[in-house]
C-alpha cells in the first residue's frame, strides 16, 4: 500500500511530464505555424516572379506586334502614295499610339534618309565624290576639322593606304586599348566614336546615320533645316528654315526640280544627284506595356521601292532611344 508521501511524488512527477509534453507540443506547433508562414511566403514571391515574367513576356509580344503594326502603316502608306515620301503622312504622325488589353504600344516611325549616310563615303557609292564634297561642307557649317573626312573613309575602305588626315591599323594598334580599323561599312554610328573624338563625334552625331546601302539618297521632304542648310555652305539656317516651312505646307515636293526651284536656292550649286523625294529606310521606336511591365524595341526597316514589301534588318530590344510616354503616363514627348 502507497504511503501518502510516496503517493503525492508521483502525481507530482506524472504533472511534471504532462507539463513539459504541453510545452513541446506548442513548440511543435509554433514551429510548423513558422514553417507553414515561409512556405506560403515562397511560394507567394514565386508566383509573383513568374507573374512578372509572364507580363514582361506578355509586353514583348506587344512590342513585336507593333513593329507589325509600323509595317502595315508604312505598306499602306506605299499603296496610297508611291511617289513620294514627306512628313504629312500617316506614318510620320506624333500621335501612334494603341491600346490593347491591360496595356498599351507607342510607336514612333523615323525617315533615316532625311540624315546623310555615313557609309555613303564608301567606294561602292557610285556617287562617292558627291557624298564626299557634302562631308566636307557639313564639316565647314559644324566648325569641324575636315580632316575628319579622311579618318571616315580610312575607317570604312579595306586598303591599308593611309590619308593625309586618316588612320589605319598601324596608329590603331598603338593605343590603349589596341583596335584594328573596321575596313567596312559601319554598323551604327556609334561605331564612329572608336576614331573621331569626343567633341567631333557629339557634333556629327545628329546629322549621321549608318545604312547598309552606301548609295542611299537624301530625302529633301523630311529633312530638317540643318541638313538642307548644309546642301551649300552659302546657304543660311533662316533660309533653310523658309523652305522647310513652304514644303510642309504644300505635303511635301513632288519633285526635285520643285525643291531646286524654290527662291532660296536660286544660283546655289547643290548636289542633286544626293536628293530624293522618297525613302526606303526607316527606324521604328516602340514602347510597350502589358500591366505594370514595358517592352522596347528598336528595329530598322527597308521598305522596297517597286512593291512596297518590307524588311527588317536590325532589332534591339535595349532602351536606345530617348523615351517617350504612353498616353496612360499622362502625354508623349516624342522626339527624333
Amino acid at each position: 500500500m502507497l504511503t501518502p508521501d510516496i503517493k503525492g511524488d508521483l502525481l507530482s512527477h506524472g504533472g511534471g511530464q504532462s507539463g513539459v509534453a504541453l510545452v513541446s507540443m506548442l513548440l511543435l506547433v509554433a514551429l510548423a505555424t513558422v514553417l507553414a508562414s515561409a512556405i506560403v511566403q515562397e511560394q507567394q514571391l514565386v508566383i509573383r516572379a513568374a507573374g512578372t515574367h509572364l507580363d514582361r513576356g506578355q509586353a514583348k509580344q506587344y512590342a513585336i506586334g507593333g513593329e507589325e503594326l509600323a509595317r502595315q502603316i508604312l505598306h499602306q502608306d506605299y499603296l496610297n502614295a508611291p511617289e513620294k515620301d514627306y512628313l504629312g503622312e500617316e506614318w510620320a504622325s506624333q500621335d501612334l499610339s494603341y491600346d490593347f488589353e491591360l496595356g498599351g504600344v507607342n510607336l514612333q516611325i523615323i525617315d533615316l534618309q532625311a540624315r546623310l549616310n555615313i557609309n555613303s563615303l564608301s567606294k561602292e557609292n557610285p556617287r562617292k565624290s558627291a557624298s564626299r564634297a557634302f562631308f566636307f561642307n557639313l564639316m565647314e557649317v559644324l566648325f569641324l576639322d575636315p580632316g575628319a573626312v579622311d579618318l571616315l573613309e580610312d575607317w570604312i575602305d579595306e586598303d591599308s593606304n593611309i590619308r593625309p588626315n586618316g588612320m589605319e591599323d598601324f596608329e590603331y594598334l598603338s593605343l590603349e586599348p589596341p583596335y584594328r580599323a573596321g575596313n567596312s561599312l559601319l554598323s551604327d554610328v556609334s561605331e564612329a566614336a572608336l576614331f573621331l573624338d569626343s567633341k567631333t563625334f557629339r557634333t556629327l552625331k545628329p546629322y549621321l546615320v549608318s545604312l547598309p546601302s552606301p548609295s542611299s539618297f537624301l530625302n529633301i521632304n523630311t529633312m530638317g533645316a540643318p541638313i538642307i542648310q548644309m546642301l551649300n555652305n552659302e546657304l543660311t539656317l533662316e533660309a533653310a528654315e523658309s523652305i522647310v516651312i513652304f514644303r510642309d505646307s504644300e505635303e511635301g515636293f513632288d519633285t526635285l526640280e520643285e525643291f531646286l526651284q524654290t527662291p532660296q536656292l536660286a544660283g546655289l550649286s547643290i548636289p542633286r544627284e544626293l536628293l530624293s523625294v522618297k525613302s526606303s529606310f526607316y527606324e521604328i521606336r516602340i514602347i510597350a506595356r502589358y500591366r505594370e511591365q514595358f517592352s522596347y524595341l528598336r528595329s530598322i526597316l527597308y521598305r522596297n521601292s517597286s512593291d512596297g514589301s518590307s524588311l527588317i534588318l536590325k532589332r534591339d530590344f535595349s532602351k536606345m532611344f530617348d523615351s517617350f510616354l504612353l498616353p496612360s503616363s499622362g502625354g508623349a514627348d516624342r522626339g527624333a
